[in-house]
């Protein structure tokens, strides 16, 4: 059975890009188109409501003057005495005509009525030619089209009758009211009885259902004084096209930018797959034990983060490898001095014994008895310093005892002095404040003192003056060998201290391996400074004892 082959690194990238970026602005342009739909009909829709609201208001201030003069028609004495009396009598009707003659044009007509419904008085006004004109010429909607009032005719608290009149919509309607509205809206008023009064444009059918015409929005708004409703309606195509053209073009856009995007996302797949095939490549090689395999290190982004990681861990690698070779070689030294000391420790009892014997027979007042007792005291301190040099060498542990450091560098001192004398150099110790005292081991730490002043005195040209320096802070204390000798070649200097590797003619390289134990066993650092033709420093900084032990 044939499997499918497994997707690529580079076609999961694409379709992470595709999944990720792609399809996110397939649905933003999607969301942009109708948005900008939305947008169109909110702001027609708010256009119209604010000039439905201006319309709405200014009818309303126009309409507080005729409720004004309507009040005083349905407010006087003769009004009340017409609708509430038996008989009108000839002075209320003369009252009752001068004052409707006297109000302006807007109420053509004026009708008392009392309780029982029956008409008492009315009056018309003629229309003039004036008027005519006027609605000629477009100013009025029609010199005929009014509004019926009703108004309660009161009298010592009590409602006798009512003042029926007409109001003409023209004089509560501006001539002007066009400009509120927006291109191509159309303004329509009702009257109470949801009859047309008035309308700019084609005749708008009143929405009472509360809905309206496909592709149009109305908006309708009542005056709080005036009887009557204000519909003001506009076709939302001509807002809404613009919002959908730039919509369209930033739809466009972004699928430009999508395919711009899936391109980009093709070549630097391409590169970021190429880099990885390096890596995969030289990790193999690597596997298979080639560690001097490296890869190129392109750019600071992950890429080239990951090659300088994989560059450094094949350099880690085969300096790990380097120092276990050496810890390997540095161990099989470990044991050939254990067995070279076992050796040596014979011979030294051996030694021990026949001194021991000398000095029994001998006087105390014999002139070689000083002689012998150094010579057993010698014995004993080389004894003691080769087991316990070794000792630290061999398991890399100090034992944690008190140490007298100034005692042990005065005992490698001493110890070196004789190697200064054969070469005819001088070693110049300069004297600092005690050292506090250290906890390990003494006999190893004199002869890692001692290796290190006996090379001095091996680099040192006759004449010349070595120095031994200490310096002591909170923690640690510095110990200096300096010689003035020819000095190290750099590149000698990281081999120092590997098994076996010396610069001296017939040196065993031994030296400064177990020095270098020694100094590890006791938590410090030995390190090396040296220049050609300007001498050589060797640094020893060990810690100091906590101040509570």
């Amino acid at each position: 059975m044939t499997t499918m082959p497994r997707p690529t690194l580079a076609s999961r990238f694409l379709l992470i890009v595709a999944v990720g970026a792609v399809l996110p602005l397939a649905l933003v342009g999607v969301w942009l188109t109708r948005a900008a739909q939305r947008a169109g009909v909110s702001l027609l829709r708010d256009q119209i409501e604010h000039a439905a609201s201006a319309v709405a208001s200014e009818i309303d201030r126009r309409w507080s003057l005729r409720d004004g003069e309507l009040r005083l028609l349905a407010g006087n004495s003769s009004a009340a005495a017409v609708v509430s009396g038996a008989t009108v009598s000839s002075a209320d009707s003369a009252y009752l005509l001068d004052l409707a003659r006297s109000m302006s044009g807007s109420i053509p007509s004026v009708a008392y009525v009392d309780a029982t419904g029956r008409e008492r008085w009315s009056f018309t006004r003629a229309v003039d030619d004036r008027s005519l004109e006027n609605a000629r010429i477009g100013l009025m909607s029609s010199p005929t089209t009014t509004v019926a009032v009703e108004m309660p005719i009161d009298s010592a608290g009590a409602t006798h009758g009512k003042l029926v009149a007409r109001v003409n919509v023209s004089s509560v309607v501006p001539i002007d009211i066009g400009r509120t509205l927006v291109p191509g809206a159309s303004l329509t008023i009702f009257d109470a009885s949801q009859a047309q009064v008035w309308g700019t444009g084609e005749p708008t059918v009143f929405p009472t259902n509360g809905t309206h015409p496909r592709g149009a929005e109305i908006v309708s708004r009542s005056p709080s004084l005036a009887p009557l409703r204000v519909v003001v309606a506009a076709p939302s195509e001509p807002y809404v096209a613009p919002f959908e053209r730039a919509a369209r073009i930033g739809v466009g856009v972004l699928m430009l930018v999508a395919l711009g995007a899936l391109a980009m996302s093709i070549v630097l797949t391409t590169r970021v797959t190429r880099s990885l095939h390096r890596l995969v490549d030289a990790a193999t090689a690597v596997a298979g034990g080639d560690l001097q395999r490296t890869v190129h290190e392109p750019t600071d982004d992950e890429i080239g983060r990951l090659a300088r990681a994989f560059n450094a861990m094949t350099e880690s690698l085969r300096r790990t490898l380097s120092e276990l070779a050496g810890q390997r070689a540095l161990a099989a030294v470990g044991e050939f001095a254990a067995s070279l000391s076992h050796e040596v420790r014979n011979s030294l009892t051996a030694v021990h014994v026949d001194l021991q014997h000398a000095r029994r027979h001998l006087s105390p007042d014999h002139p070689a008895m000083p002689l012998v007792a150094r010579t057993l005291e010698s014995v004993r301190r080389l004894d003691a310093t080769v087991s316990g040099a070794l000792r630290v060498a061999r398991s890399g542990q100090a034992a944690k005892r008190r140490v007298d450091l100034d005692a042990v560098l005065q005992r490698a001192v001493h110890a070196a002095a004789p190697s200064f004398a054969e070469r005819g150099a001088t070693l110049d110790e300069i004297a600092g404040t005690p050292s506090p005292p250290l906890e390990g081991d003494s006999a190893a730490l004199e002869q890692l003192f001692l290796n290190l002043l006996i090379n001095a005195a091996q680099a040192s040209p006759p004449g010349s003056r070595a120095r031994l320096e200490r310096e002591t802070t909170d923690a640690h204390v510095t110990i200096r060998v300096v010689d003035v000798g020819s000095g190290i070649d750099a590149s000698l200097l990281p081999s120092l201290g590997t098994p076996f590797v010396t610069t001296k003619p017939f040196g065993t390289g031994l030296g400064l391996p177990i020095a270098q134990r020694i100094v590890a066993a006791h938590g410090g650092d030995l390190l090396f400074e040296s220049t050609s033709q300007s001498g050589t420093t060797a640094v020893v900084r060990l810690p100091l004892a906590a101040s509570g032990d």
